[in-house]
């Protein structure tokens, strides 16, 4: 392989993911050529590619990731190739720049705190009407995390509670 332009592009999370597992199932087909080999199954990659498909995998899939392969459906839409042309288009009146994008893509940011960390002096350019339209169109197009009853705010109170016994 040769590479012809470094960082010709910027690629999100989910490109990244669907390429690796395009890879993985190229790479798990038989080789024609592999077969000739004493009639055995060479492998026709190395074991280092495996390893290095294999751990980006599992570091872009687990839970709290909005890639996580076992996002129910029926509560709200995962990530799919039109996501990102679909998101680009209905973000395109807000002149975010494409690092600010890529971020949106990759976080799915689902409050105004996680947006402030991704939108460069948002506090100026964006005032709250379009902060929580921007956080709107964000769950329609990505989805929603799904939240655990009994998580969030009373898990914080209790964990104050517990910090006022201690001084006590």
């Amino acid at each position: 392989m040769k590479i012809l332009e470094t960082q010709s592009a910027t690629l999100t999370n989910y490109e990244v993911l669907t390429h690796l597992q395009s890879m993985r199932e190229r790479y798990s087909k038989p080789s024609i050529n592999s077969s000739k080999f004493n009639g055995a199954h060479a492998s026709t990659k190395s074991d280092n590619l495996e390893t290095v498909i294999k751990e980006l995998i599992e570091y872009l899939q687990p839970p709290p990731s909005p890639l996580h392969s076992t996002q129910d459906p029926s509560q709200s839409p995962t990530y799919t190739p039109a996501t990102i042309p679909d998101l680009l288009t209905a973000l395109k009146p807000y002149d975010l720049t494409k690092a600010e994008l890529l971020m949106i893509l990759n976080l799915r940011p689902d409050g105004v705190g996680v947006l402030d960390c991704v939108v460069e002096e948002m506090e100026i350019r964006l005032d709250e009407g379009k902060q929580e339209e921007i956080l709107r169109i964000v769950g329609d197009v990505l989805g929603r995390e799904k939240v655990v009853d009994g998580e969030g705010e009373e898990g914080m109170e209790e964990g104050a509670d517990v910090v006022e016994a201690n001084a006590g």
